[in-house]
């Protein structure tokens, strides 16, 4: 039995002031080469992607993957400073099965420059969908000033970050902890990379008998784009084991997560390593040197990563 068929429409242009009309004739085009059979939307959020024009054809490859697990309407944000904000692009995608159709996503392209961003959140609001979760991504480096995330984050009921695109990992980090300490719900797509470092840190821990209080080194060798990760799995180390971390950054510029880990702690030495897919674990103790053993590396692209944060909530 073959599966279902998506189809795009064409974009349609509309000017801001008039979205809600194109919207209605985008519907229309969905119906247009079916006879006046019915279709419906199946929508279940609403998806707010921010990110710069260069990474336009990221955002829409991420929209298009999360649609298949959250059908949405989506507002894509393209930060733009050739822009001359007050244009939309409309699309939407329908799903075919036999005789059903539904939309599965409606699109909403805005190009605007950094200095127009606040007119977004008077523009956004009355065209989201009444009683679907609201979530945002936020895909391009932390903003100074922050009001402009604070400004689209205050739509949302949780927001997806990407840290690896921090310019100052060190500082921005730390505004989006005390944004979390004030109960805002955001996930870190760098911290979902690290769930395979922190099951294989987690195993080896189990061929050891290691007690509170025990001396505790870390070395955490890392590239530029696993700033931040390497970052965030130092601070999940001190908090755990009181560890004194030091981070190597010989790593890989273009890896986005950390290619090692070496741990000292009691006489006991963990050493993790990232060849390719898998996270290779050798652990040596006084008495023993472990057979290693594997972990299977994050290999999810930045849209399943996306979509598997959005499921999470």
């Amino acid at each position: 039995m073959s599966g279902p068929t998506l189809v795009r429409t064409p974009g349609q242009p509309a000017e801001w002031k008039r979205i809600h009309e194109g919207m209605r004739k985008l519907w229309r085009l969905c119906l247009a080469d079916e006879q006046g059979l019915d279709v419906a939307r199946s929508l279940t959020i609403n998806f707010l992607g921010v990110a710069d024009a260069a990474d336009a054809a990221a955002l829409r490859e991420a929209t298009e993957r999360l649609q298949r697990r959250s059908p949405c309407r989506a507002f894509l944000v393209l930060l733009d400073e050739t822009a001359t904000p007050g244009q939309a692009e409309l699309a939407a995608v329908t799903r075919s099965h036999g005789s059903t159709r539904d939309i599965v996503l409606e699109e909403i392209t805005l190009r605007l420059p950094t200095s127009a961003f606040g007119q977004l959140p008077g523009l956004i609001r009355p065209l989201l969908m009444n009683d679907l979760p609201n979530h945002l991504f936020w895909g391009c480096a932390w903003p100074s000033p922050e009001a402009t995330f604070d400004a689209m984050a205050s739509l949302c009921d949780h927001v997806v970050i990407d840290s690896r695109r921090f310019t100052q990992p060190a500082i921005d980090l730390k505004a989006v902890a005390a944004r979390r300490a004030q109960g805002k719900r955001l996930t870190d797509l760098a911290w979902l990379r690290l769930r395979p470092w922190r099951r294989a840190l987690a195993e080896g821990f189990e061929r050891v008998r290691w007690q509170p209080g025990t001396p505790t080194t870390v070395m955490i060798r890392h590239g530029k784009q696993a700033t931040a990760a390497a970052q965030l799995l130092g601070d999940w180390l001190r908090a755990r084991l009181a560890a004194k971390v030091q981070f190597d950054t010989s790593g890989d510029a273009t890896a986005p997560s950390p290619e090692g880990v070496v741990i000292n702690t009691g006489g006991f030495e963990i050493e993790l390593a990232a060849p390719r897919q898998q996270i290779r674990v050798h652990v040596t103790t006084p008495e023993h040197c472990y057979l290693p053993f594997s972990i299977a590396n994050s290999r999810g692209q930045d849209a399943d990563l996306l979509a598997a944060a959005i499921d999470m909530v």
